[in-house]
């Protein structure tokens, strides 16, 4: 008889784990609050426009890394058609000077050389690491539940040439990297390459992928890359039970030891199962549907101490215009100031220009997107909740002003805006159920390093978890990788061998 998982969450990383386990031999149950696959890598319709909301790139997109493999594993990565951008993003001040970071490392140190000539030290750090970094080959890897020490000197041969540069730029953020800077252009436009809090590390690593074009973006949005994996899953024998909010995860004592046994929905149904995975929010999962009953010292610092990467509103317009740029992402000045919530006032916006893919607006239309972080996720839920008609004249407010302050540099907007959508943390939280409505669970910050939250709990056997809430850092890599390895140790505690099937193998 076959082994039974519920997992908690369609997600990439609840979807993952469940078709490696289908692959295994195992009946799985993905149970999903939305009706849509894929958390936060997801799309929505309006008038006529597909919106995206996730994936700005996918690391592992090009034959030849590691994690390629893997995803042609849930995914006939063949059938993909990638996008690589040339210009990483443009940072543009108010007198209209303008740095472009290329994806390119040759035309990066270039342009950065030639606008801030003053930091040439700044720059020359900057892309020494990237070139190293363009050679780094990332092992596939075991989870480290399953390290042998064999494992582990494999994987020191491998990044042994890399460890000195990987420690040293993962202990500085990159608004202490961007601080060394004289020119205030480059300052600028280095501070707003990621979160600033973040170790400077992460982002050289991602100039060294997107130089080799191991990180582009898949025509067709977010959502059709969630349901290519929702369609594997399926295939390989899995059930998704959409709707379905899950409410505890049932546990049973033998004397000595605790043990997973199966979850219960917010109907009060039980689903009994030998194994049970979460893919859902870390902070439900622990201290909602556990209670709090497994959560150790260590655990219980990560969450209270640790800093979560910020919730967001995204803005989108539908312009009934084709917007030209030779960058598809610009981070520029409005005319005015904006108020977005009560901690938080914009004077610049960073937007996204969806031309490169006709998927996601109609011919000779544009689709315009904008992420404003905040962390006010408060603010809004209870806006949403006690004021509904302030909280609706509140989005139309700042729909309007940002649209206003935007046609300077991009031109008339309003005369041909013929969709527009202002999505909030509250909106984050009602479909994701994210803590604290975070778009990507843990921030890497130097602090905090490489470490990594352990997939099983201390005292219950038959559990674990996956997701961005173990792997800081979040992204879809970590979905995936996460996924796999909480197959993988399924499999090698009940005796089994570790097995996957890959598309056009």
């Amino acid at each position: 008889m076959k082994k039974k998982v519920s997992i908690i969450g369609a997600g990439i990383a609840g979807m993952s784990v469940g078709s490696y386990l289908q692959m295994n031999g195992f009946e799985t149950e993905i149970h999903e609050l939305h009706n849509l696959p894929g958390g936060l890598c997801t799309s929505w319709q309006r008038n006529g426009y597909n919106i995206d909301g996730c994936i700005h790139w996918l690391v592992g997109s090009a034959e030849g890394q590691s994690l390629y493999n893997a995803w042609n594993e849930l995914i006939d990565m063949k059938k993909l058609q990638i996008y690589d951008h040339d210009i990483f993003y443009q940072y543009e001040d108010e007198s209209g000077k303008c740095i472009r970071f290329y994806n390119n490392i040759d035309l990066l140190e270039k342009e950065l050389l030639e606008k801030a000539p003053e930091d040439r030290e700044v720059i020359r750090d900057y892309i020494h690491a990237a070139r190293r970094f363009s050679s780094m080959k990332l092992p596939l890897g075991k989870p480290r539940e399953l390290f042998t020490l064999k494992d582990m000197g494999e994987t020191v041969f491998r990044l042994g040439p890399y460890l000195g540069l990987l420690n040293k730029w993962s202990k500085v953020s990159i608004a202490d990297f961007a601080g060394r800077c004289r020119n205030p252009l480059l300052r600028k436009t280095i501070e707003n390459l990621f979160v600033p809090e973040m170790g400077i590390v992460f982002v050289m690593i991602t100039t060294a992928w997107m130089h080799n074009k191991t990180a582009g973006y898949p025509i067709g949005g977010s959502l059709a890359f969630s349901k290519l994996i929702e369609e594997r899953y399926l295939a390989l024998g899995g059930r998704i039970h959409y709707h379905s909010r899950i409410e505890e995860i049932m546990t049973r004592s033998d004397g000595s030891r605790n043990q997973a046994c199966g979850i219960k929905d917010s109907q009060g149904k039980e689903y009994p199962a030998d194994f049970v995975v979460s893919a859902a929010d870390g902070y439900t999962t622990l201290f909602r549907m556990l209670k709090g009953r497994f959560v150790d010292s260590k655990t219980n610092a990560f969450y209270n101490n640790n800093l979560l990467f910020p919730s967001y509103l995204q803005l989108s317009l539908g312009i009934s215009r084709m917007l030209e740029s030779s960058a598809s992402s610009l981070i520029f000045p409005l005319t005015q100031a904006v108020k977005i919530d009560p901690a938080n006032t914009l004077s610049e916006i960073g937007i996204r220009i969806h031309s490169f893919d006709p998927n996601l607006a109609p011919e000779g239309k544009t689709l315009i997107t904008a992420l404003i972080p905040s962390r006010e996720h408060k603010y809004w839920v209870n806006l949403r909740t006690d004021e509904f008609e302030n909280y609706k004249e509140e989005k139309e407010r700042i729909i309007r002003e940002l649209v206003s302050g935007m046609e300077k540099r991009l031109g008339p907007l309003a005369d041909y805006l013929e969709m527009k959508d202002l999505s909030t943390p509250a909106t984050v939280i009602r479909y994701t159920n994210n803590w604290k409505g975070s778009f990507e669970g843990w921030i890497m910050t130097p602090s905090l390093g490489f470490r990594q939250l352990p997939l099983s709990l201390r005292g219950l056997d038959n559990f674990w978890m996956a997701g961005q809430w173990v792997s800081p850092g979040g992204g879809l890599p970590s979905a995936l990788m996460t996924g796999r390895g909480v197959a993988e140790i399924i499999c090698r505690k009940t005796g089994r061998k570790f097995k996957t099937e890959s598309f056009n193998s």
